[in-house]
């Protein structure tokens, strides 16, 4: 593991170096945990829905720093969570699907879909995902990252 409370990270350098290794942990997580939930519903992923993993959960990170400073209640991060992730995904979709032609998801069979690439389901399930993911970040914080402030809602 990588020793976060070590006196290195007191220096105001420190600290840039403390929050980019929290930035890469936290992706690293996000893209492994994504990944891992892609292959037990589909059976497969693709690596670009690891990358989206990835850039979710250090969007999470930051978004639950605000929440823990006091600067942005739980929900509203959630809601700009999901929303970060709906359109990441609807982003990712128009280049990869349809642009590049890949096929790595269609949701054209969806109710309440957009161009196949989003859809409502999707879009209230990263609600719910991101609110494990903020609970995941919790922990990484006060036990990886040795923060020992409880955090509050």
């Amino acid at each position: 593991m990588l020793f976060f409370d070590h006196t290195f990270f007191k220096s105001t350098g420190g600290e840039v170096v403390r929050h980019i290794l929290e930035l890469l942990t936290a992706s690293v997580t996000g893209a492994l945990i994504y990944g891992g939930i892609e292959v037990a519903e589909r059976g497969y992923s693709h690596i670009s829905m690891g990358l989206m993993g990835a850039f979710a959960m250090a969007v999470i990170h930051e978004l639950n720093a605000e929440r823990r400073a006091g600067k942005i209640h739980l929900f509203y991060a959630l809601l700009i969570s999901a929303f970060f992730i709906t359109a990441s995904e609807l982003l990712a979709g128009e280049i990869l699907n349809r642009r590049l032609e890949m096929g790595i998801w269609n949701y054209h069979n969806m109710r309440f879909n957009y161009d196949g690439q989003i859809c409502l389901r999707y879009s209230l399930a990263w609600l719910l995902l991101s609110f494990f993911g903020f609970a995941a970040d919790d922990l990484m914080c006060r036990y990886i990252f040795r923060r020992n402030k409880r955090p509050e809602s």
